[in-house]
């Protein structure tokens, strides 16, 4: 406790900023979805300092909302129990809002009038939806988020896969090889991934693999919509190796090293950015890298 904390009674204690309460509540959600999450994480997702993280979990553990861990924090209640790897859609649909947003409208740019394209779930791709207003197209997707959002617009053809809803990652998963998958025909799948490296686009979930290995199925070309922390995060699950993607969309975080990865592997690279239109960009907000 501070010396003004000492000296001000507790109501009339200046309460945590926006920022703040907006950061604890993320983390809070991320604790109780993954049971144990690193410092290393929450600096990564939150784009914060260690130090700003730990003085957050320390604050939350001294109100009882988890528990301080080494080198992270943990539930309070974790999960024993088996559970969809992915991570919830209400959490990380506030991660790197700006930076998804700015992916999605480069990635709307991709799409033409009439199209039939593939949209994975995912917060990432969720944000296509608003760039889609004023087509007609025929759309496959297992995203409950994104068949709501566009169906504002009475243009579009909507199909979704049958199977099982998981309501905090809003996607619907199919075991059973034979669903409306086999009979969807795109141009484009779009997707987000949990990871990407020389050795493909990753995911954590068996499940969430073998959903996405079918909508790959049919699609020609695979346009994985990607923030930059998503090319320095790993999983021993593959989806597809990088000759299988067409075009990788991320952020301005990218590191040369990481697009030097992909142009080698025969990638297409578009980085969205925040530049105004110049010399240097196409004067749509997305620099062509390869």
């Amino acid at each position: 406790m501070t010396d003004s904390d000492a000296f001000f009674p507790q109501e009339l204690r200046k309460p945590p900023n926006v920022l703040e309460r907006e950061r604890h509540r993320i983390i809070l959600n991320l604790v109780e979805d993954r049971s144990v999450v690193s410092v290393t994480e929450l600096v990564e997702l939150l784009t914060a300092s260690e130090a700003t993280i730990r003085r957050d979990i320390n604050a939350m553990a001294d109100r009882g909302e988890l528990r301080r861990v080494r080198g992270g924090a943990e539930a309070l209640r974790p999960r024993h129990q088996a559970h969809l790897g992915a991570a919830h859609f209400a959490t990380e649909e506030r991660v790197c809002f700006a930076e998804k947003r700015a992916i999605a409208r480069v990635a709307a740019a991709m799409i033409e009038d009439g199209d039939s394209v593939v949209i994975n779930g995912g917060t990432t791709t969720y944000r296509l939806a608003e760039f889609l207003k004023g087509v007609k197209l025929d759309i496959l997707t297992n995203s409950f988020p994104i068949a709501t959002e566009l169906m504002q617009e009475s243009g579009h053809r909507i199909t979704m896969p049958g199977g099982t809803l998981y309501p905090q990652q809003s996607i619907v998963l199919s075991p059973f090889a034979q669903d409306t998958t086999k009979h969807f025909w795109g141009r484009i799948l779009f997707t987000g991934c949990y990871g990407l490296n020389s050795f493909g686009m990753m995911e954590t979930d068996p499940l969430v693999v073998q959903a996405e290995m079918k909508l790959l199925e049919c699609a020609e070309k695979l346009v994985v919509m990607a923030d930059s922390r998503k090319l320095r995060q790993r999983s021993s699950m593959i989806v597809a190796p990088l000759s299988r993607i067409t075009t990788v969309i991320t952020d301005s975080g990218v590191a040369p090293e990481e697009l030097e990865m992909l142009r080698a592997a025969g990638v297409e690279v578009v980085v969205a950015t925040d530049l105004e239109p110049s010399s240097e960009a196409d004067g749509k907000g997305f620099l062509h890298v390869a």
